[in-house]
């Protein structure tokens, strides 16, 4: 079992045995705290949601502030990680590195995701003298053409620029934190470039490529959807998988064989959005709560989520869950998942 810190790895084991047990309402905290600086971003990716059913978070500005950061960071003591992005970039957030220093003073392993334009020298050295975990860099492609298609602007070489002078700060100083993965979203696109990412990644100091599975919001990307040309997505993870191996690289592609997995993040996860929303996990299906108007205690244990564990029990992720790519791996979810928006997400009473 991984193993962080003795608090927050008691918090995990108990946070375990009272779901083994049946337990609706939790002395364990949260495993996972996922804290969103803003929905502000500098990209435009052709499949991100903000083209579909997120337009409107387009026009949304606004950033974290440190009186709600304070509020949530009771729990960063007792997680064993903590997310530091959200929906939106998180560098755009012009106190992102002095609000993660204090987080990861608190002890848990800190991570976030970014697309990596305005991974300064500066923000580099912050986050390697910080002690940060792990920076996943979403990736669009391994050349420039398919990266502008696919992000939306002509970042490809700022990217590696800035990936590169992370990579020797931490050489200079002897650090192997934080480790950089690639997040390269799997699409018909890139798949004759993985094996240019992967080369890519060996050359600057990538440790990892991580393939999440496309979610189709809108008909537009309906065609980059890897569960329409399975054969020739498996012959590309196979050669990329190749030449990963020998360059001691990792590298995990998506699966796109149905399968049904399990879900716990009414149980172990606590999401709070820029603005103080708790939401219920990534996929943004509840609001249940805000740390502007509830403590850390009444959310966590709040009627609203007690609810939701307890249908989880009764009734399974069918019921609570559908249509929610993050545990039902078949193509019919991922061509008609939920919308993950705020806009449509359920609130429920968050207190008792």
């Amino acid at each position: 079992m991984y193993f962080v810190n003795p608090i927050s790895f008691a918090s995990k084991v108990l946070n375990r045995l009272e779901i083994k047990a049946g337990r609706s309402r939790l002395i364990s905290r949260p495993v996972e705290v996922t804290v969103e600086p803003t929905l502000m971003c500098n990209s435009d990716c052709l499949m991100c949601n903000r083209n579909f059913h997120r337009k409107g978070d387009k026009n949304v500005s606004g950033f974290l502030t440190w009186e709600t950061l304070n509020k949530v960071k009771p729990f960063f003591r007792t997680a064993e990680r903590v997310v530091f992005s959200g929906f939106g970039e998180p560098l755009l957030h012009p106190e992102f590195l002095d609000m993660a220093r204090m987080i990861k003073k608190e002890g848990p392993h800190v991570l976030f995701f970014t697309n990596a334009l305005r991974l300064t020298e500066d923000i580099a050295k912050g986050l390697v003298d910080s002690g940060l975990d792990i920076v996943y860099v979403s990736m669009g492609g391994g050349t420039k053409e398919t990266y502008k298609k696919i992000r939306g602007v002509n970042g490809f070489d700022d990217v590696v620029r800035n990936i590169e002078a992370l990579t020797r700060y931490k050489r200079l100083k002897k650090k192997n934190r934080p480790v950089v993965y690639f997040n390269v979203v799997a699409m018909a696109g890139v798949l004759d470039e993985l094996e240019e990412i992967v080369s890519l990644a060996d050359r600057i100091g990538v440790e990892a490529v991580d393939m999440p599975n496309l979610v189709v919001h809108g008909d537009s990307v309906k065609e980059e959807s890897l569960w329409l040309c399975p054969e020739r997505a498996t012959a590309a993870f196979d050669r990329a998988s190749i030449l990963a191996d020998r360059l001691h690289v990792g590298f995990r592609s998506p699966r796109i064989t149905e399968r049904r997995l399990d879900c716990r993040h009414f149980f172990t996860s606590f999401y709070v959005a820029w603005d103080g929303q708790v939401l219920s996990c990534p996929m943004e299906r509840y609001i249940i709560g805000n740390v502007k108007d509830s403590s850390l205690s009444e959310i966590w244990n709040g009627s609203g989520i007690i609810g939701l564990r307890e249908e989880y029990y009764a009734k399974g992720l069918g019921s609570t869950c559908a249509k929610c790519p993050c545990w039902d791996n078949h193509p019919k979810t991922f061509f008609d998942s939920w919308p993950n928006s705020r806009e449509y997400a359920q609130k429920v009473p968050p207190c008792l």
